[in-house]
């Protein structure tokens, strides 16, 4: 019963996403790029991407919905991003489950407010104020096909307002999790953003920010710390920015002479552009009430590098802290010389509540 409901499920989504599927590539650049903003404090300082945590944060599942569980259920997460100048973004995860079908299921909205600018023509001359805002609706749902093996999948519906222009768009992320209890082991698989535009901003379909995921999460055995290790736009080989300033990948060496860039010099670039490597320590008792996280995103150092500047640029910090019912998370991610953006997330699982009246 329940494995044919999901089936159902996923193909009638899968058919309404396809209907428009044909305006939708793979490519470095998309529309509707708040998408893959991170969702969480907790997932902002594990490097801005996530597939392969499996635990009762619900926030997990807007990376992988085969991270969607049982344990969620009642769980409520509310998260909120300070971005540059007015612009922001913020989360609202939900958790819950439908006994009749026996099944988890996630809630959540993403908006982000691009606040007010200057409206200029080509001249420069300032005529008033333009605002913009984003918003993605998602509904998802998982179902446990093996002990060790979930499979799941969300629906979005997206919503753009940018300035005189809108635009709205339908997606689908489709996700898979090993879960090995016994070795402290969870493998993640998602593939995010399978759609298209319903109606385009001017006489354009622009593709979505297609992006396939693999993630490998370790718990140590005799120490509080789980390791990550994320494998990001696995649809694509180059991701090396194409930089205007070095058209002919010239690298200055030490004596001041020129160099092409060496054919394993370009390889071991893109190989590791690819990656995000992250840490948590988990301490205390249970599952862990203070937790600190460590994460460094190659591929972020690399594009948000000023010459000759040196920073610390694709580092993130965070912390956890579980405060009796209430959990509350923090991130701050170094983007360049001029500093950072923070993130805070504040979580509680709902039945605890009435559990305690």
């Amino acid at each position: 019963m329940r494995n044919n409901l999901f089936l159902r499920l996923v193909l009638i989504i899968f058919g309404i996403v396809n209907i428009h599927s044909l305006h939708s590539q793979i490519g470095t650049t998309s529309t509707y790029k708040f998408l893959n903003l991170s969702p969480s404090s907790r997932i902002s300082a594990l490097g801005e991407t996530n597939v392969s945590i499996f635990d009762d944060d619900i926030c997990m599942v807007n990376g992988n919905p085969g991270l969607l569980n049982e344990t969620m259920r009642k769980n409520l997460s509310l998260s909120h991003k300070f971005l540059y100048t007015d612009i922001s973004s913020s989360n609202l995860d939900y958790g819950f489950l439908i006994n009749k079908w026996a099944m988890p299921f996630h809630f959540g909205i993403q908006y982000v407010d691009y606040g007010d600018a200057d409206l200029a023509d080509e001249y420069g001359d300032i005529s008033g104020l333009v605002d913009g805002s984003e918003v993605a609706i998602n509904l998802g749902t998982s179902y446990n096909v093996q002990d060790k093996l979930n499979l799941g999948v969300n629906a979005k519906y997206i919503y753009s307002v940018l300035g005189g222009y809108s635009s709205s768009g339908v997606a689908l992320d489709i996700g898979a999790l090993y879960h090995a209890g016994d070795k402290n082991l969870d493998i993640g698989f998602a593939i995010r953003n399978i759609g298209s535009q319903i109606s385009k901003y001017d006489e354009t379909y622009e593709k979505l920010p297609f992006n396939i995921t693999l993630g490998v999460s370790k718990k140590l055995e005799h120490l509080p710390f789980r390791f990550n290790i994320t494998a990001t736009n696995l649809e694509r080989w180059n991701v090396i920015y194409d930089d205007p300033n070095d058209e002919n990948n010239i690298l200055l060496l030490e004596d001041d002479s020129q160099s092409e860039k060496s054919k394993f010099g370009l390889f071991s670039d893109n190989l590791f552009r690819h990656f995000i490597f992250a840490g948590e320590f988990l301490l205390g008792k249970g599952d862990g009430p203070l937790r600190l996280r460590i994460s460094y995103n190659y591929r972020k150092s690399k594009e948000m590098a000023v010459s000759p500047y040196r920073s610390f640029a694709g580092f993130a910090f965070g912390f956890g802290l579980k405060l009796r019912k209430i959990r509350i998370d923090y991130a701050y991610n170094i983007q360049n010389t001029i500093g950072g953006k923070s993130h805070i997330t504040i979580g509680a699982n709902l039945g605890e509540f009435k559990k305690r009246m």
